[in-house]
């Protein structure tokens, strides 16, 4: 029963409220209104006034000039004239005001009328002026004239109705004032009840207020103690999103030497089961590293310092190195992986790629490791907006496989959560896969749902509406390759700085075998004493050194006039992207660990431009390249015409490097082979096509570099 009093009471005091609250508001808007209306009502009374004044001074004037006139007439004098002509300028001036202040219709009819009495007067008064001029100057008959005009008594009578004229517009003025001045004061009477009725409603709402003051005041407490602890519990997320964004790069530091070493001696001549340790090493790594990566997407969620960086993204070409990755998985396990496109999906689409790309490989990933029969299909569909250049984006990943029970399908989208394995097998895996997925596409604005039938698969769909529609895509091919010769560099004196020893060996295990100098640095101090020593062409800067850090050793490297040329290329552990903005603003290029060698030519190739040879890479395994030979056996005109233009098409490939289009290349240029007869190209377009599918960069623009021509070709150019 207490319970349904306080609930009953709590009702009369929110209905007593929202009834004050009604009434003030009422009364605000009347007073308001009334305030207005006032306002407008003075405005109006003084305007009528105006014209009352106006009216009295128009026919002082009219006065004043007509006993100027008439002086004029009797004595034929020329001040008099002078004195009318500088009062009708004042007259004249009164009856133009006159017009602009009259409201009313009724006088704005009589004004019309005294304009038509005033043009007369004006022309009497001339015309009589004219006849005393002409009486002056002796004219036979102008006396004659003059008193017969006088006798008519024109003037008078003119003069008559136009105080007649004037008094019915004062009569009207008046009449007008008096009205606005009631009005006035019966507003005044409203004002002054609206005001005591607003205040008494604000002292009963003021009393309601206080009788239920103790009970809210108590709510507020209790609401307050419940945002501090959901204060403190975000505090606290963000604390772990921190500490975890930190620690990754503690542990990216020695991976960098983990995963650079094992690639290094993977290089070296290795027995059988040397070989498989190295590649479980590898693997181990790689995995490590992959489960670091999610845990540190998964704190920047939470901290919310993960961003996006959206640019055109090929849909196509994303699909397509995602289902690549996977091609011999699922060709091992015996499904089928393909993709299906619908809508306006070969469009470039501005969403982040590598984000989207990480969306993609979780989810094929998760389908295929639960498919055993069947296979996996990856729908893109691209659709027409509510706005012009823009689509609705939506992917869908549909699997074959075991499903998962309806009662774990929300729980499955949380962090180090997986459903059970319906069919009762070990299935490896972290859980945060599509947590951090769910997170991406709520991050991209769009929503990941999920639907499965237990044996008969799953169905994972995300929505992106209202996509902007790119000018032209971005090529996203990874740039990694596993052939690098760092002698197609200049040789170059490396300063390595770094303060620990093992990143300091790698980079120069890197650099072994090449015609490139490494002098080595512990600190930012050791740098600058080696640049004073020995110089350098380009420095190699971790960030983080005791002494001496690699941005104030940056600092110095710029302030001296000797160095300040010199690129300098930071690598750092950091996976933070506001780190990494910073860095890439002030440094001259940027590796993050743990890095390879591709990512070591890349930084050191966009200062120093490898030079263009014939010789393939001589790592790992040698580029095919094309070879001089007799040249096409078969002369076909239009074939070399084709070939003409195929090549001339190259190096714009060479630099926009789009996979599906050099692809293209490869398959035309083994239709040219066989057309012409010509071994050499036919190896060419087949080692191309190696290089697209393995994704292998620095093969594709070196190949794209040295396509081969016949004699026929070379002497044209």
């Amino acid at each position: 029963m207490p319970h349904r009093r306080n609930r009953f009471r709590y009702r009369i005091y929110t209905g007593l409220m929202l009834f004050a609250v009604c009434i003030l508001a009422g009364s605000s808007l009347l007073s308001l209104r009334v305030t207005n209306e006032l306002q407008n009502s003075v405005e109006g009374a003084a305007q009528t006034q105006e014209v009352l004044r106006q009216i009295e001074r128009y026919w002082g004037l009219m006065g004043d000039s007509d006993s100027h006139h008439l002086r004029y007439v009797l004595t034929s004098r020329d001040e008099h004239l002078t004195d009318y002509r500088s009062t009708l300028v004042e007259l004249n001036a009164a009856f133009k005001a006159l017009e602009g202040l009259i409201e009313s219709e009724q006088n704005q009819q009589n004004y019309k009328v005294l304009a038509a009495l005033h043009q007369e007067r004006l022309d009497y008064v001339s015309e009589s002026q004219k006849l005393v001029a002409w009486v002056r100057e002796g004219r036979p008959g102008a006396a004659e004239r003059m008193q017969a005009r006088i006798r008519e008594g024109i003037g008078p009578a003119n003069l008559a109705a136009l105080r007649a004229q004037v008094d019915r517009m004062g009569d009207v003025a008046e009449e007008q004032l008096a009205l606005r001045n009631d009005q006035r004061n019966l507003m005044i009477s409203q004002n002054w009840a609206t005001v005591l009725i607003a205040n008494i409603l604000a002292l009963a709402a003021g009393l309601i207020g206080y009788s239920s003051a103790k009970r809210m005041e108590r709510q507020a407490q209790e609401a307050y103690r419940m945002e501090l602890r959901a204060e403190q519990a975000r505090q606290s997320s963000q604390d772990k999103s921190v500490f975890l964004a930190s620690m990754s790069h503690e542990i990216r530091t020695p991976m960098n030497a983990i995963f650079g070493f094992t690639n290094l001696l993977g290089e070296t001549p290795l027995d059988p089961r040397q070989a498989t340790y190295v590649d479980s090493i590898r693997k181990s790594g790689q995995a490590l590293l992959s489960l670091i990566n999610d845990v540190l997407d998964l704190s920047k969620m939470e901290a919310g310092k993960l961003e996006l960086r959206e640019e055109a993204t090929d849909l196509r070409e994303i699909v397509d190195q995602v289902l690549t990755m996977f091609k011999q998985t699922c060709a091992d396990k015996g499904i089928s992986l393909r993709a299906d496109f619908d809508g306006r999906s070969e469009l470039p689409v501005m969403v982040d790629p590598v984000r989207l790309r990480q969306v993609l490989i979780n989810l094929v990933s998760n389908a295929v490791k639960y498919t055993e029969k069947g296979g996996v299909v990856v729908r893109v569909a691209c659709h027409p907006g509510n706005e012009d250049g823009r689509c609705d984006l939506r992917i869908e990943v549909l699997d074959s496989g075991t499903g998962i029970p309806a009662h774990q399908l929300g729980m499955i989208f949380e962090p180090f959560e997986q459903g059970d394995s319906v069919d009762g097998k070990n299935r490896e895996g972290t859980g945060l896969g599509l947590s951090i997925v769910r997170r991406l596409a709520e991050l991209m604005g769009g929503e990941l749902q999920a639907e499965s039938t237990v044996g008969e698969g799953s169905l994972f769909r995300m929505d992106i509406p209202d996509r902007v529609i790119g000018a032209e895509s971005v090529s996203q091919q990874p740039a990694r390759s596993h052939r690098i010769d760092f002698d197609l560099l200049p040789p170059l004196k490396v300063l390595v700085v770094d303060d620990v020893a093992w990143n300091r060996d790698l980079a120069a295990a890197y650099l072994a075998s090449s015609h490139h100098q490494v002098v080595q640095a512990g600190d930012g101090l050791a740098a600058m004493e080696q640049l004073k020593a020995k110089g350098a062409d380009v420095v190699l800067m971790d960030l983080r050194m005791p002494r001496l850090s690699g941005e104030q050793a940056l600092q110095r490297i710029r302030a001296n006039p000797h160095w300040r040329d010199i690129p300098v290329v930071a690598l750092t552990a950091s996976s933070m992207s506001e780190d990494e903005n910073w860095v890439r603003a002030r440094f001259d290029g940027y590796v993050r660990k743990p890095y390879s060698k591709a990512d070591l030519f890349e930084a050191l190739a966009m200062h120093f431009p490898p030079r263009r040879t014939e010789a393939a890479e001589p790592a790992d395994e040698p580029v095919p390249r094309a070879q001089p030979d007799s040249g096409p056996r078969q002369h076909d005109a239009e074939a070399l015409a084709e070939l003409k233009a195929l090549r001339a098409s190259l190096s714009g490939m060479r630099g926009n490097l789009r996979v599906r289009e050099v692809a293209a290349a490869a398959s035309h240029l083994a239709g040219l082979a066989g057309r012409l007869d010509w071994p050499a190209l036919g190896k060419y377009a087949r080692d191309l096509k190696e290089a697209v599918d393995a994704f292998d960069v620095t093969s594709m623009r070196l190949l794209l570099a040295n396509c081969p021509a016949p004699e026929v070709l070379r002497d044209d150019r």
